[in-house]
């Protein structure tokens, strides 16, 4: 006796429309969750205490300028031109003009900011050229170094002194490697400009006072 074939079962479009609605859905749930928990997550992290970073801001320039915010490449006791009394587009052309007239460097102020460097933090940071080129604007330019080297991470434990310090060698030349074969000296080291003017543990020590805001 032959049994009769059982047809196939035929979905129909609105079933497919539905699963493929179910699908978006999901999908869309899915990606909603991977956020919150980005948010989540990022609002865990602590904020640096900007006071706590002065102590390595004073080091940084010591090394670099004699903490003078009107220094240049070569001239560390600088009076004139008055760098704090100028614009940011005129220290631009100045440096411009320095490197013109023969300069291996267009490092200016009080942590010597190249040419390029200085360009990168206006642009980054969205500052009108017009603004001058004080002494809280250069310390709000060498808070911004910091962040890019790493300061957050460092607070919120995510990267150790040592290689945050060696972060900040590479930012500023006369700043120690911290670590490798031969870590009192500067990234730069052997450069014919540049050589590290302060210790490893000077470093260090300013680091460590770094804190998270309260």
């Amino acid at each position: 006796m032959m049994t009769k074939r059982k047809r196939p079962l035929l979905l129909s479009k609105s079933w497919f429309k539905a699963e493929k609605n179910r699908c978006y859905i999901a999908l869309f749930a899915l990606a909603a969750a991977t956020m919150l928990l980005y948010v989540t997550m990022s609002s865990n992290n602590l904020a640096v205490d900007t006071k706590t970073v002065r102590p390595l801001l004073n080091l940084i320039a010591e090394a670099e300028s004699n903490g003078n915010y009107n220094a240049y490449f070569g001239n560390s006791s600088n009076k004139s031109p008055e760098f704090t009394a100028m614009s940011i587009n005129d220290v631009q052309k100045w440096q411009a003009d320095y490197i013109a007239k023969g300069s291996p460097s267009s490092a200016v102020g009080r942590y010597q900011f190249l040419d390029s460097t200085l360009s990168g933090l206006v642009a980054e940071l969205n500052i009108d050229k017009k603004q001058i080129f004080n002494e809280k604007t250069q310390d709000k330019l060498a808070a911004k170094l910091l962040a890019r080297r790493g300061v957050v991470a460092y607070v919120n434990k995510e990267l150790p002194a040592k290689q945050f310090a060696a972060n900040l060698a590479q930012e500023w030349a006369s700043l120690p490697m911290t670590i490798g074969k031969d870590p009192s000296k500067s990234y730069y080291d052997g450069d014919g400009l540049n050589e590290s003017r302060v210790s490893v543990n000077k470093v260090l020590q300013a680091v460590d006072e770094i804190q998270p805001a309260k």
